[in-house]
Formats: structure tokens, C-alpha cells, sequence
């Protein structure tokens, strides 16, 4: 599809602002939503555990209920945090492209014989953050197993 409207350079360079305003914003709140989504399951866990290292399960279907509501949540909180990830090199390929337009990674441009910006790698945290998960989900297990076994 063609443009339909032409934009001044000052025009294009306000868009540029506009999108990488929008994207950081983004970033910012999606990295919030992530340490949310990470720390309400561990404190779920926490509890969870804390609670049945007291008052145990007293059948094996119980045991086997509680571990299954723990399982989807912690399967949900999972695929939240994977597709937060996804959503998140979007976002920074976007500010990546915003940047290269402004010039940012050319060097010479705004500093002589260096650009302003590294290039770096995406460090993703969602595989650390499942993979707290993973371990607490065991480590529950392990609390309500223990605690039946006990009781």
C-alpha cells in the first residue's frame, strides 16, 4: 500500500520520538507486569506451602487437587511470562529500528569516531522466571508430599 501523505523531516523525527516514547513506556510496564506475575505466584506458593506444612492434605485426592489448581497456575503464569518475551523482542526490534533512524548506532554522527549506542544482545528473563517457577512448583510438591507422608 502506498503512502497516502507526505511528512516534512520534522514531521518524520516528532513519529520517531512518538514510537520510541511509546515503546520504552511499554518496555517499562511490561517489565513490571512480568515481576508482578513472578513475585504474586511465589507469594502464592509461599503460602500455599507454609499453610499445608501445617495442615497437611488428609487424602491422597486432595494432595492431588492442590497440586493440580498449583499446575494451571503455575502453567498460566508460565506461558504469561513466554509471551510477555515474545511481545518484548518485538518491542525492543522496534526501538532498535527507531534508534538506527535516529542514527544512534553510526559512528561519527553525534560523537566523533563512536556511536552512542552498543550494539548488544536481548537478554531475556521470562527462561530464569519460569524456571523459578518450575523450582517452586517442585519444592510445593515436595512441602505436601512431606506433610502427608508425616501426618
Amino acid at each position: 500500500m502506498e503512502n497516502q501523505f507526505t511528512l516534512s523531516p520534522e514531521q518524520k523525527f516528532e513519529a520517531l520520538i512518538i514510537r520510541y516514547q511509546d515503546h520504552v513506556e511499554l518496555l517499562r510496564m511490561m517489565t513490571k507486569i512480568d515481576l508482578q506475575i513472578f513475585g504474586g505466584l511465589l507469594s502464592i506458593q509461599l503460602t500455599l506451602g507454609s499453610f499445608l506444612s501445617i495442615n497437611p492434605p488428609k487424602t491422597l485426592a486432595a494432595m492431588a487437587g492442590i497440586l493440580l489448581v498449583d499446575a494451571v497456575l503455575s502453567t498460566i503464569a508460565s506461558i504469561l511470562l513466554r509471551n510477555n518475551a515474545l511481545r518484548r523482542k518485538e518491542a525492543v526490534g522496534t526501538l532498535k529500528n527507531v534508534m538506527s533512524a535516529l542514527g544512534y548506532y553510526q559512528i561519527g554522527v553525534y560523537i566523533p569516531d563512536k556511536a552512542i549506542n552498543e550494539s548488544g544482545k536481548l537478554r531475556l528473563w521470562a527462561p530464569l522466571y519460569i524456571t523459578g517457577i518450575i523450582i517452586s512448583y517442585i519444592g510445593l510438591g515436595v512441602v505436601i508430599l512431606s506433610a502427608y507422608c508425616n501426618s
